[in-house]
């Protein structure tokens, strides 16, 4: 069932049990969708009853910011070795399995949630031997099997990759206690690549944020002269790393032909990523200098958003995107495309716009309807803001992970 049609309650018998520790254990703490996803839901669980520790095996700029939430954050060397280095490989593996070992008692750990660690899932799972630890693994991406851009070196291995994962993940199904997808599409995909999996293992939980930190009074005209802008300017973000996959050269593509129009147009992208360099590149090209604004990775996000009157995702595929619905609180009018998530997220026509992915002719009149028809525009941000608080915030969230914990734990014994 998606996320929009559930009613989650607690139930008494979960509110009477012990609290449950909680463990979410993500590859870094840089600044990306997953880890807001678990920044969010460390604050929200232990605001709920279960107390929640983070970690990570590579620090990154919000490990401070959840410490500040009194979470406590355990950073772990990460691999040294790729398995062409197997007698090296076999080491380093058991030499993080006892760090995350070491981890799970100091904390008393009940419950452990991965997100993003890729085969090292299945090194989590091993936890589980002996021990009433329940594991858990949180799906981000519709397409979440080895990428070829994730083997620069050896791309010889995906297809021998591709295939021991998929098998690990087959067999592992027996024993992990669930599969968390974050979206519907996320699910399908799921037992689209796995095969089989019983309905029970997998749980649909959708991405969702703290609406509060989106619906803060600011200065939008001074956040403007910070960034140079023109106070009355029509600005759109992009809050998005720069990788094939978010889809940012196709809205690049489509701005002359917009700026033709609306010329008082700026956009700012908001974020950075191996691809930087094509994309400014593509920008200044096409004459866009002075109308396109790389920003980098930013602190600042919700007072960026606040300062917008547009968001666009021009994305190729996802999982369901935190930017979309961090703009979506903020009571942006949105242009995405529809692509897994996003369509879970957005009532078309109501809350935003969805295009074809790659589309640049659709991109071109999408901006250019919310563009000439503010009056609308308004109408479809204030729709946005609403369908979040109802549907993804992050109270919910917690609590629908709190009950699916507690369901596991009373099937565990």
């Amino acid at each position: 069932m998606g996320c929009a049609g559930m009613v989650i309650g607690l139930g008494d018998r979960a509110m009477q049990n012990t609290p449950l520790n909680v463990m979410q254990v993500v590859s870094n703490l840089g600044i990306g969708g997953a880890q807001e996803v678990v920044r969010t839901l460390a604050e929200h669980l232990a605001e709920a009853g279960c107390p929640t520790v983070v970690c990570t095996f590579q620090d990154g700029p919000l490990r401070e910011e959840i410490e500040r939430m009194g979470v406590p954050v355990e950073v772990l060397r990460d691999r040294r070795y790729s398995v062409l280095a197997f007698p090296l490989f076999v080491l380093d593996v058991l030499r993080l399995r006892r760090s995350l070992a070491g981890v799970v008692k100091k904390h008393h750990i009940d419950i452990l949630q991965t997100q993003l660690l890729g085969s090292l899932d299945f090194l989590v799972l091993t936890l589980r031997y002996r021990t009433n630890l329940l594991v858990f693994w949180t799906f981000q991406n519709s397409r979440f099997e080895l990428r070829a851009d994730k083997l620069p070196r050896h791309k010889w291995l995906l297809g021998p990759k591709r295939w021991a994962h998929r098998q690990l993940y087959r067999l592992a199904a027996r024993w992990v206690n669930g599969f968390i997808a974050v979206s519907d599409d996320v699910k399908t995909a799921l037992l689209e690549t796995i095969g089989p999996i019983p309905d029970d293992k997998i749980t649909v939980i959708c991405n969702s944020v703290d609406v509060r930190r989106y619906q803060q009074p600011v200065d939008r005209a001074c956040i403007r002269r910070r960034l140079g802008l023109p106070e009355n300017a029509r600005v759109m973000a992009v809050v998005a790393t720069f990788k094939t996959q978010k889809g940012h050269r196709y809205l690049i593509e489509a701005v002359p032909q917009v700026l033709s129009q609306f010329p008082d147009l700026h956009i700012l992208l908001i974020g950075d990523g191996d691809l930087r360099g094509k994309l400014q590149a593509q920008a200044s090209a096409l004459g866009l200098d002075g109308h396109i604004h790389f920003l980098g990775t930013r602190s600042d996000v919700p007072d960026l958003l606040a300062a917008s009157d547009c968001f666009a995702l021009p994305s190729l595929w996802e999982g369901l995107p935190m930017a979309l619905v961090e703009a979506m609180a903020s009571g942006l009018p949105i242009i995405a495309t529809e692509v897994s998530g996003t369509k879970q997220v957005i009532v078309p026509g109501e809350s935003g716009l969805l295009i074809p992915p790659g589309d640049v002719r659709q991109m071109e009149e999408a901006i250019t309807r919310l563009l000439s028809e503010p009056a609308r525009a308004r109408a479809m941000g204030a729709a946005a803001q609403l369908r979040v608080e109802a549907y993804f915030g992050a109270k919910k969230q917690a609590q629908e992970h709190i009950a699916l914990f507690y369901r596991e734990r009373s099937r565990a014994g």
